[in-house]
């Protein structure tokens, strides 16, 4: 058989089974932007970002914080039982103390995790001095109430 006639043949088959290499793009409409949700989403994290400035004096670092003589750990000054406990009842994760302290230290991960214990939960307990300080309870009532 020719080069030609084989190049032909070749070409055609792919052509004929969708394998030409070009795909038609597929359009995806982008998720809904609930305003009222943003609007509640934007206000939890201020009120992280007050509270982890409050408890550690800044949010967001990647530096690690210790407190209390190495008994308080991240930018919510987490124990590590806390963390423990409170991952369990998130959403069942099981963490060994050294876990519970790298996440305490990450700051998305503490966020996420206070954010469960303050606006699902209505502990705010957990931070008293700067809970009564930034008027979380207060904070967390108008922001539910949304």
């Amino acid at each position: 058989m020719r080069a030609a006639t084989l190049t032909a043949l070749l070409a055609t088959g792919f052509v004929g089974c969708g394998c030409t290499g070009t795909k038609t793009p597929v359009a995806t409409a982008a998720p809904a932007v609930d305003p009222r949700q943003q609007d509640i989403d934007v206000r939890k994290e201020e009120v992280m970002q007050q509270l982890a400035t409050c408890e550690s004096g800044s949010w967001g670092s990647h530096q690690p914080i210790y407190g209390g003589r190495g008994a308080y750990h991240g930018r919510f000054q987490f124990t590590p039982q806390t963390y423990k406990t409170y991952a369990a009842r998130h959403d069942g994760t099981v963490l060994t103390t050294r876990e519970a302290i790298d996440a305490a230290q990450d700051y998305d991960k503490a966020a996420k995790l206070a954010s469960f214990m303050i606006f699902e939960l209505g502990e705010t307990w957990h931070w008293p001095l700067c809970s009564r300080k930034l008027g979380i309870p207060t904070k967390v009532k108008e922001i539910n109430s949304l």
